[in-house]
């Protein structure tokens, strides 16, 4: 059987309330019974002494064992709570009031008799009990003198075991009963104050948990959770936790948006990517196998045009691979930075070098601005490379003979400085600008062009600066050009 918090947390405290009525109770009955000792022990106090000093065979010093034994009998008959011993100087019982057959001991201690005769203690003072081999009493003393030579003492046992045996079973009832009707009475009320105690502070608990529940039945699906509202600024725990629980559903909830979007994505981009390598194999294939089939009639120019185009497509297939392992390797969240100090300025050159031959075939003009300058920069330089690398292929893709393509370097500040392509070419529509950066997405401006491109340079450029913490801005207008800028940390 499992017990909630609520059963758990009212258990707990009835077992510590129990115990510490337990303990209290002892702890009271012990105090008591040492204050009736002390009362009756200092009541009794000079009982001896009267008893020595008033009866003639005691007062005169003579030991007479029967005598006395018949007057220990008769003071007993008169007072039952009292037992009667006489004792020698050294201890040893010599007569007593009580049946043989009931002495435990033959000899008790003079420590306690001499430190009462003497009042050498505070009360209560406990001395042995003859009809018991370990138990001690409450007592009264007096020494019994013939002339000036001590014949022994007078001990007697004030409470003694039939006043014992009487008073514990009486007082045993009435505190059984009494410790019964307030035990019951305590715990009935300590009931009734934990049910209304514990159901305010484990209430929140519980709406907690009925929303988890929920949440979870739900497949983590908020839009079917009515969540209770949780107070944002409280000081109780359980507030605090529940506004953290509203946050792990929002968080969840947005995850599984992003997971979601990013697997249609993926799909979406599996589908286009099997398209755009069965389109450069199929071509492949067609050509080896006119090749191999039509070999004897082909002119040598018609082989040699079908192996430029083989050729042709190898190299865009190949390209289009190395750009899928790119961008899957960026997406996976495993790509090291490596910042460091460099030269912006020569990268530029190095990079407009590379395409220096291509744009020349096309009749397009790079162009550097300003020509000349000297700027250290800190970042990423192979993925900065990379960047300007794809910037630049995207420019002369859309780059029309007679064009231009400027890099522009700007100072924005004395912590940040400007780097911007811009080209004149076709040109972006304002309503397609934020989508240009998705895998696959090809705009408008890009059906019609006769570059073979896979359009995953600009989604690696943005995975790119994402990873340098940097972001492109894209102004564009449909036939006049396009302007991508981003800001780069000085060194």
């Amino acid at each position: 059987m499992k017990l909630s918090l609520y059963q758990r947390l009212s258990l707990a405290l009835s077992l510590v309330f129990i115990a510490i009525a337990s303990v209290f109770y002892f702890w009271s009955e012990q105090v008591s019974e040492e204050l009736r000792y002390q009362s009756q022990q200092r009541l009794h106090l000079s009982l001896a002494a009267n008893l020595a000093r008033d009866n003639p065979l005691l007062q005169t010093g003579v030991y007479d064992q029967y005598a006395l034994e018949n007057l220990f009998h008769t003071l007993m008959v008169l007072g039952p709570a009292f037992e009667f011993y006489f004792v020698d100087p050294s201890g040893k019982i010599l007569t007593y009031s009580a049946d043989q057959s009931l002495i435990k001991r033959q000899q008790v201690s003079l420590v306690p008799i001499l430190s009462l005769i003497k009042n050498q203690a505070p009360l209560p003072i406990y001395g042995d009990d003859p009809r018991h081999i370990n138990r001690k009493k409450i007592f009264s003393a007096a020494p019994v003198f013939n002339g000036d030579q001590l014949q022994g003492y007078l001990y007697v046992i004030v409470a003694g075991e039939q006043y014992d045996t009487i008073f514990n079973t009486s007082q045993l009832n009435r505190q059984f009963k009494m410790y019964m009707v307030l035990t019951i009475t305590a715990i009935a009320f300590l009931f009734i104050l934990m049910l209304g105690l514990f159901r305010y502070v484990t209430n929140p608990v519980r709406q907690l948990q009925r929303d988890m529940q929920t949440f979870i039945e739900t497949n983590f699906n908020k839009e079917k959770v009515n969540l209770n509202r949780w107070k944002n600024h409280s000081n109780n725990e359980i507030q605090q936790v529940g506004c953290m629980f509203v946050q792990l559903v929002e968080q969840i909830n947005l995850q599984i948006k992003q997971l979601t979007n990013t697997d249609d994505e993926r799909k979406e981009l599996l589908a286009h990517i099997s398209h755009d390598l069965r389109t450069p194999l199929a071509s492949m294939q067609g050509y080896i196998e006119t090749l191999h089939l039509n070999s004897a009639s082909l002119t040598a120019s018609q082989k040699t045009e079908f192996m430029q185009t083989v050729l042709r497509n190898c190299k865009h297939l190949n390209l289009l691979i190395d750009q899928i392992f790119e961008l899957a390797h960026l997406e996976g969240g495993q790509v090291s930075v490596d910042q460091e100090a460099f030269n912006l300025v020569e990268l530029i050159y190095d990079v407009v070098a590379k395409f220096s031959l291509e744009a020349e075939n096309q009749s397009v003009m790079l162009s550097i601005l300003p020509w000349t300058t000297n700027v250290q920069v800190y970042c990423d330089i192979g993925k900065l490379d990379r960047v300007l690398t794809n910037l630049i292929e995207n420019a002369l893709r859309h780059t029309s003979a007679g064009g231009e393509i400027k890099l522009e370097l700007v100072d924005l500040d004395k912590h940040q400085c400007q780097l911007s392509v811009t080209d004149n070419g076709t040109g972006i529509k304002k309503e397609e600008i934020a989508y240009i950066f998705e895998p696959r997405y090809r705009a408008s401006n890009a059906v019609n062009n006769s570059h073979k491109h896979n359009g995953l340079g600009l989604a690696i450029t943005k995975r790119l600066l994402q990873l340098l913490n940097v972001e492109i801005k894209v102004e564009s207008n449909l036939g006049k050009g396009s302007r991508f800028s981003f800001a780069i940390r000085k060194a």
